[in-house]
């Protein structure tokens, strides 16, 4: 729940400040996700640093100087970032502020922003004013898989979707078939049930609700769907089928390497990622790789570096494609290495071996 303080300083940027003001009432809900506010009192100095896409930033309160390569601006009250904000440098150069006067600045992605501003202009120029097919167009756009595709491939995932309707207590998808679609709900709840990797009966891992996405996960990695997805009220679903899937979703986000670039990679700063079972990992792996199993990663992604960059490989490719999108989708610099650790030319290692003293492991190779 935003503070009063909070909701004044957004309601004020929304009002006065371009180009929050050309934005519709369901985009500036999301304002508070693209931009961050910070307080300085008076004489505090602070080094901001924007994005590749030279991020805005605001006065919205206060006097304040920007020193950016030696030259200094100064910003004497809000009117003067309401029409024309400052343009931070691109990273990795910084900017510095000094507040004069006790002052609120706001720092905007703008990458983000020209997003919200553009889905603003799809959504208005669809054939349809409808609130019902707004309201479904926001949902595919906020569903994790389409977030990082480019706009014009949103609209045409959207366009090839179809509307499916499922009364409660129906199986949509199975456990065992084919992944023949991904859904995203539209309306209605439902349960996820799955085996797990001791479990002898399925059990229930996750309430679905509006907005949420299911059956991608099969469609990557060519394998049997391993969840079953039960609607739990009566639900109006969203559905894309396999070769619209393919076409607009696995091919644009998942970048592969044949094991010859990686190697080249690794060597200038990219780090394994290795998503198979810890006995697999155990038996064989690429050295100095890290070992989290796909059906922990959702759970422990936040343990690693989003400054790092990774390779991801498996057995043959399936598992990785699946943790690649999965990475993706939260912003990791990932690719998937083609044809996993089955087509790895380069040496392995065990663990047994890790834990080997030099001269000892000298002396398996001479055996």
């Amino acid at each position: 729940m935003m503070s009063v303080k909070l909701e004044r300083v957004l309601r004020n940027l929304s009002s006065n400040y371009m180009p929050f003001t050309l934005l519709s009432p369901e985009r500036l809900s999301e304002v508070v996700n693209i931009v961050r506010f910070m307080e300085l009192r008076e004489g505090e100095i602070m080094q901001i640093r924007g994005s590749a896409a030279n991020d805005y930033l605001y006065v919205v309160e206060g006097h304040l100087e920007v020193i950016q390569r030696g030259s200094i601006r100064s910003f004497t009250g809000p009117e003067d970032t309401r029409n024309h904000p400052f343009i931070l440098p691109s990273a990795p150069a910084t900017a510095t502020i000094v507040a004069r006067q006790n002052s609120i600045v706001c720092h905007a992605d703008r990458a983000m922003l020209d997003n919200l501003i553009a889905w603003d202009e799809m959504v208005h120029l669809s054939e349809d004013s409808d609130s019902e097919l707004h309201t479904r167009l926001d949902l595919v756009r906020n569903s994790l898989v389409f977030r990082r595709l480019p706009l014009e491939l949103l609209e045409s995932a959207f366009r090839r979707m179809e509307i499916r309707t499922v009364a409660a207590g129906m199986d949509i998808i199975r456990m065992g078939e084919d992944g023949d679609a991904f859904y995203i709900i539209s309306r209605g709840t439902a349960e996820t049930y799955q085996i797990g990797l001791y479990d002898d009966e399925p059990t229930k891992i996750a309430d679905l609700a509006e907005g949420d996405a299911f059956g991608c996960e099969a469609l990557i990695s060519g394998n049997k769907r391993c969840e079953t997805v039960r609607a739990t009220t009566d639900c109006t679903l969203l559905v894309l089928n396999r070769e619209a899937f393919e076409d607009l979703i696995k091919n644009p986000l998942i970048k592969t390497v044949h094991p010859n670039v990686a190697r080249t990679m690794v060597e200038t700063g990219y780090k394994m990622l290795d998503v198979r079972y810890a006995e697999e990992f155990d038996d064989h792996h690429i050295p100095g790789a890290l070992l989290m199993p796909l059906y922990e990663l959702r759970n422990r992604i936040n343990e690693l570096d989003r400054q790092q960059r990774y390779i991801v490989y498996c057995h043959a490719g399936g598992r990785a494609a699946v943790a690649t999108l999965i990475l993706n989708q939260n912003q990791f610099d990932v690719v998937c290495l083609e044809g996993g650790i089955r087509d790895w030319p380069f040496e392995t290692a065990a663990v047994a071996e890790d834990y080997l003293e030099e001269p000892a492991k000298q002396a398996i190779s001479a055996i």
